[in-house]
């Protein structure tokens, strides 16, 4: 289980992340793509949580409120770093990172209040980013300062959800348990 922003330019992250794999000239048997339905910032991250917690974590987030906001995509990074990369992800220029923050501190802060033990989850710093793909087995050496954006894609922020993770064979599918709507 997970709280996420949901986004809506899926087909242009998609082809960011297809033009990425092919300028980098990565092999496809290496890579996990995320698919385009899958792609979300991911807010808080709960794993394996019983059916209790979850119905106090949907009572809190049905209560927040937040404005709508614009976001600019424009830069790309990696996890943990450029020598040993395993995730590759699109980021957000300098504003949109600030917009959500405020954002994602209203739904940390709201979780709070349930004092749930969650104290390791909220806390932990978030990176605002898409993943596009992550690595098997293998970690890349990446010379990202290559990459210069190209691209600027124009998004808006204005769908909380708490989502459920199902595991196939074919990938995880997200079912949303609750969305909340911006102003």
């Amino acid at each position: 289980m997970f709280v996420a922003a949901d986004i809506y330019k899926k087909k242009e992250i998609q082809k960011i992340q297809q033009n990425l794999v092919t300028y980098l000239k990565l092999n496809y048997k290496n890579l996990k793509l995320v698919r385009p339905e899958n792609f979300h910032f991911t807010l808080v991250f709960f794993g394996e949580i019983n059916d209790i917690i979850l119905n106090k974590i949907v009572a809190k987030i049905s209560e927040i409120e937040f404005q709508s906001f614009q976001i600019i995509y424009d830069r790309i990074g990696v996890f943990p770093n450029s020598n040993n990369a395993r995730v590759v992800w699109i980021g957000l220029n300098e504003t949109s990172e600030r917009s959500f923050s405020e954002m994602s501190n209203t739904v940390t802060s709201k979780l709070r209040e349930l004092d749930l033990k969650l104290d390791k989850e909220i806390k932990k710093e978030i990176i605002p980013h898409i993943t596009l793909f992550r690595t098997k087995k293998v970690y890349l050496n990446l010379n990202l300062n290559s990459i210069e954006a190209k691209f600027i894609i124009s998004d808006i922020i204005d769908t909380i959800s708490v989502k459920k993770s199902i595991i196939t064979n074919y990938g995880s599918i997200y079912e949303n348990i609750i969305s909340v709507k911006g102003k």
